[in-house]
């Protein structure tokens, strides 16, 4: 069995209230009863957890070296996090940053580690700021299936190449990373900066907008892997179908299998992934 990367790994609890549209329109876990759950997991695999609620002074600090002023918002207008997203380029001096949001999916074979080889493509191309595995199960011809997002097939090195950033999984130069800083705030509307500055509770828009504006005004680029042997999905529902069905999912991931719908595709297709569970049944 290869090893699959050297890494320390740490559990991130934001203790902050979310806020936002999401703040208010999702039911939140107690703190406790999160942190609970962690110290089960625990018991059966090796990481550290770390819980931080920061102060207004260390927010206006990274803020003013992550985007050019001491601004005192830490999350988006949405309630995702924007001072959690920063601290870990900032608090930490390890030469890559590696960020899995806690829904994401994940199938790698056992002889292959994406983390590995992003990290030798990064080490053998200066340009490359961020590595991911292939969005989605492969196509038979090599597609994706990304929407109005543009990409460009790099076959010379076995990857796609974008000026997209998500902020849902990644793999970080982190030097390269912090040559794109100063960043530039993205506000909701012309009036946030003000309300910012006023009251500071200015609507930002989300830390990766701000991350793929930068990206594209710069020499670097996303690269997403182009072999087989790794990919990933994004459920996007939360529904009691997506929860009864996740555990067969995720058994079928782990497999290499999936329906013929879900190729290319990096957001989950669950309509598609009941049928396909109930043919195999």
């Amino acid at each position: 069995m290869v090893e699959k990367a050297n890494c320390h790994t740490k559990v991130i609890v934001d203790a902050t209230d979310p806020d936002g549209v999401l703040g208010k329109s999702l039911q939140q876990t107690k703190l406790a009863e999160v942190l609970g759950k962690l110290e089960e997991i625990k018991e059966s695999s090796s990481f550290e957890i770390e819980v931080f609620s920061p102060s207004p002074e260390e927010v206006r600090k990274l803020s003013k070296t992550h985007l050019g002023k001491p601004y005192a918002e830490t999350h988006c207008f949405r309630g995702y996090p924007i001072h959690g997203s920063i601290r870990q380029f900032h608090n930490h001096g390890s030469e890559y940053v590696l960020h899995l949001d806690c829904d994401m999916i994940f199938h790698e074979e056992p002889e292959y580690s994406w983390i590995k080889e992003g990290i030798k493509l990064m080490e053998q191309n200066a340009d490359i700021a961020c590595v991911l595995p292939r969005g989605g199960p492969p196509t038979g011809n090599g597609s994706l299936h990304q929407g109005t997002t543009e990409y460009k097939v790099d076959k010379k090195r076995n990857a796609y190449l974008f000026k997209n950033f998500t902020s849902r999984h990644y793999l970080v130069h982190r030097k390269r990373f912090m040559e794109l800083l100063p960043m530039k705030p993205l506000w909701l509307s012309w009036r946030e900066p003000f309300k910012s500055m006023f009251f500071g509770n200015g609507k930002m828009l989300c830390w990766e907008s701000m991350v793929e504006h930068a990206l594209e005004g710069s020499s670097f680029w996303r690269a997403d892997l182009m072999s087989h042997k790794a990919w990933s999905i994004h459920p996007g529902e939360r529904s009691e179908k997506f929860h009864n069905l996740l555990p067969r999912v995720i058994n079928r991931i782990d497999q290499g299998e999936y329906p013929n719908e879900q190729a290319g595709h990096f957001d989950l297709i669950l309509d598609s992934w009941e049928n396909f569970i109930n043919e195999k049944n």
